[in-house]
């Protein structure tokens, strides 16, 4: 009776293991591939992305207090950020004058977060092409997205393109669109967050590996 327990335990754990390391696999080979098809880079350079739009504020995809979707942000130093929320407690105007005050944030890492997708983006005459990214946890995957935002105006932006660029996706757009149509509309605000976060210590997103060595000796003098 007793072997038959051990033996029962014995599978178990090996199961176990056998799943961790499946799990573990998987995610090396998400990001492997994440870091070959990865083609738009932070440049080290200032994107001048305030001439087309204004980018001292958020957009947003649905009216304050109707229940938020998608807030985004862009940044002028090649990156930007989407689906972000805001503490509970927030109203309109608190936001438009602390904005970085009031974005709902957790600790990942021994470090504060925010934005559930970060990215980096191109600009193609009228069109921001960008590249997002969720970092991996344990259980779940890397997700990457290629998105395109049509410029209506400086204040007015659409997504018109939305598509994993994950190999494991490409079933599903094969009878899904890729095609979409949502409007964000600019808010402003004061006291924007930092652009630093998780994606910008990676150094496969950046162009050149100088420039990612600079930002993480900036970052490691101000910890």
């Amino acid at each position: 009776m007793g072997l038959l327990i051990l033996s029962k335990i014995v599978m178990k754990n090996i199961l176990l293991i056998t799943i961790l390391l499946s799990v573990s696999v998987s995610c090396t080979s998400q990001k492997m591939e994440i870091i070959a098809k990865s083609t738009i880079k932070l440049e080290g350079v200032n994107t001048n992305i305030n001439d087309l739009i204004n980018i001292n504020g958020y957009y947003s995809d649905a009216e304050f207090g109707a229940g938020v979707r998608s807030n985004l942000m862009f940044f002028a130093d090649g990156t930007y950020v989407w689906l972000f929320g805001f503490k509970k407690d927030a109203v309109e105007d608190s936001i438009a004058n602390n904005i970085g005050k009031w974005i709902r944030t957790w600790i990942e890492d021994g470090q504060i977060r925010w934005g559930n997708y970060w990215g980096v983006y191109r600009i193609e005459g009228d069109i921001i092409i960008g590249n997002s990214f969720v970092k991996n946890s344990f259980w779940k995957g890397w997700s990457f997205d290629e998105e395109r935002y049509k410029i209506i105006d400086n204040s007015t932006i659409e997504k018109i393109y939305l598509k994993s660029l994950l190999k494991s996706s490409e079933s599903y757009y094969n009878s899904h669109s890729t095609y979409m149509s949502d409007f964000f509309q600019f808010i402003p605000a004061d006291s924007l967050p930092s652009s630093n976060c998780w994606l910008k210590e990676e150094k496969w997103i950046w162009r050149n590996e100088e420039d990612w060595k600079s930002y993480m000796d900036r970052i490691k003098t101000k910890e």
